[in-house]
């Protein structure tokens, strides 16, 4: 455990350096760019749980690793389909798991831009706990301090980021994150993600859902 803490401080360190408002994360780790759509659609993981209302189709499992973000590390950033049923419409959420050396604020927005245009969303979860805490005789005294935001985005939206995908391009769709004293983390996701996903959820809608006559 304080090797994985070690480790984590370390990332987080480096985040912060260099974690100002210009810094922002522009590109992609080269491993993650490499993913092609198809990759990240066999790597889907889809919950067909008959007690829900909705399947659950995830890429959490498409790209393990975390990365430094501007203002954290990354731990875990995947994107999540909603898809309903009953009518197969679909609600798609972006989750990022956080972890800082210092205490996170509650984040209240996101900012992202569509066409061109500026936009928002509101951050639906934001959820905060401390974890590998040191031993009491330890150089380092500091927990880290972890946060997990999810919020949404239009279907719309989400096909736009996938058009993006040009293989092995680095370039990230760039988003901020924004707290009440006007505080931010940037982060980005990959074209490739997005893509796989639309691609995973159409198969999902012609396997699972039942016509209505």
């Amino acid at each position: 455990m304080n090797g994985i803490r070690t480790t984590l401080l370390a990332l987080v360190g480096a985040a912060l350096m260099c974690g100002t408002a210009g810094a922002a994360y522009d590109k992609l780790p080269k491993g993650l760019a490499r993913l092609t759509p198809e990759e990240v659609s066999r790597r889907i993981e889809v919950t067909d749980d008959p007690l829900e209302p909705y399947i659950l189709v995830s890429t959490r499992g498409a790209w393990a690793r975390g990365r430094s973000i501007d203002g954290a590390h990354a731990n875990d950033v995947h994107l999540r389909a909603l898809v309903d049923r009953g009518s197969g419409a679909v609600q798609w959420q972006v989750w990022h798991e956080l972890v800082s050396g210092r205490v996170m604020r509650d984040m209240t927005e996101v900012s992202y831009r569509v066409g061109g245009r500026p936009q928002k969303a509101d951050v639906l979860v934001m959820k905060r706990w401390s974890a590998d805490c040191p031993s009491v005789d330890a150089i380092h005294t500091a927990c880290n301090q972890y946060a997990r935001l999810v919020f949404e985005l239009p279907g719309s939206v989400v096909q736009e980021i996938a058009d993006a995908y040009s293989p092995g391009h680095r370039a990230a769709w760039r988003l901020r994150f924004t707290d009440a004293r006007g505080a931010t983390i940037a982060g980005g996701l990959a074209p490739a993600e997005a893509s796989g996903l639309v691609e995973a959820v159409t198969r999902v809608r012609h396997q699972h859902l039942t016509p209505v006559n």
